[in-house]
């Protein structure tokens, strides 16, 4: 079940107010189906390999640590999970479980349970998440390791907004608001049961170019390219899209017209290289020159 990215403001305050919603902290990792069976944990990545599309990709063997963890009391159960590496973010744990060979960072892996899919070979898919964490919480303390969690949420107000400004200012990535009435549905985005409110930043840049886009809009733009000045010299630093039809329709028809306009780019954060983590176009900004749309090496 995939997450909807929290609309704005108001729409995040409705919906920390909202009791049907309870709020988990959004791990930087990669989400994981793990059974559990008589010979230790399979682990499971939400996504096919390349060889078998109908299939979800293994990663047992990149955690050996992991799968040899056994729970015979709990044999038939399916977790849903994030697997990271304390201190490190999404992409370095990739690295680290898609590559051949093993070495120590594997054994840094660690389970953050959220949600049971099954418990003992009964399905729990068509229970609504509020059963689903009642019967996780049940058989929580049989899960016994370093290596795993349960992973905690907040259900009330104020708990709900403590969680959320409590990850904000510690630099963690953001929270996910869960809809407690909703039942699971596998690699599906239904509307009103996940979002997520991640931190975010506004950055002011100078339109480079513009991607084809691909689809239904395979005849205009695909997104806008941006950069900032570094050092005098323009740098692209990435791609955004998120424009209304009526932008995108405008800036496909005189593309020359918006090259050296200054843009508003939200985005999570600065990467190491300058880039913006998850850029969104927000909108045209007429009071700025882009000469004034300045990156210093090392601004966060």
């Amino acid at each position: 079940m995939n997450a909807q990215g929290v609309k704005d403001e108001k729409h995040l305050n409705q919906l920390l107010q909202d009791s049907n919603y309870i709020a988990q902290i959004k791990l930087d990792g990669m989400r994981a189906i793990v059974h559990v069976t008589e010979t230790g944990l399979r682990i499971y990545s939400r996504s096919a390999g390349v060889a078998d599309p109908t299939c979800p990709l293994e990663k047992t063997s990149s955690l050996p640590h992991l799968a040899a963890l056994k729970f015979p009391e709990l044999v038939g159960t399916v977790l849903d999970c994030e697997i990271l590496i304390p201190g490190k973010d999404s992409a370095e744990l990739a690295g680290t479980v898609h590559r051949k060979e093993l070495n120590q960072d594997n054994t840094k892996v660690k389970l953050f349970v959220f949600d049971c899919l099954q418990h003992n070979g009964i399905s729990l898919r068509d229970k609504s998440l509020r059963h689903r964490i009642s019967e996780l919480l049940l058989f929580s303390h049989t899960l016994q390791s370093e290596f795993i969690s349960i992973l905690s949420f907040a259900n009330t107000t104020a708990q709900k907004q403590k969680l959320y400004a409590k990850v904000i200012a510690s630099g963690g990535e953001g929270i996910m608001l869960k809809n407690m009435n909703a039942t699971y549905l596998e690699g599906a985005r239904p509307a009103n049961n996940w979002y997520k409110a991640k931190k975010s930043a506004s950055y002011d840049c100078v339109v480079m170019g513009f991607s084809t886009g691909k689809g239904k809009y395979n005849t205009q733009i695909g997104a806008v390219k941006f950069g900032q000045y570094v050092n005098g010299k323009l740098i692209e630093l990435g791609q955004a899209s998120g424009m209304n039809d009526e932008e995108r329709l405008l800036m496909s028809r005189f593309q020359d017209q918006y090259i050296g306009k200054v843009v508003t780019i939200k985005g999570m954060e600065r990467l190491k290289s300058g880039a913006i983590r998850h850029p969104q176009f927000v909108g045209l900004r007429k009071d700025k020159q882009p000469k004034d749309c300045i990156y210093y090496r090392g601004e966060q």
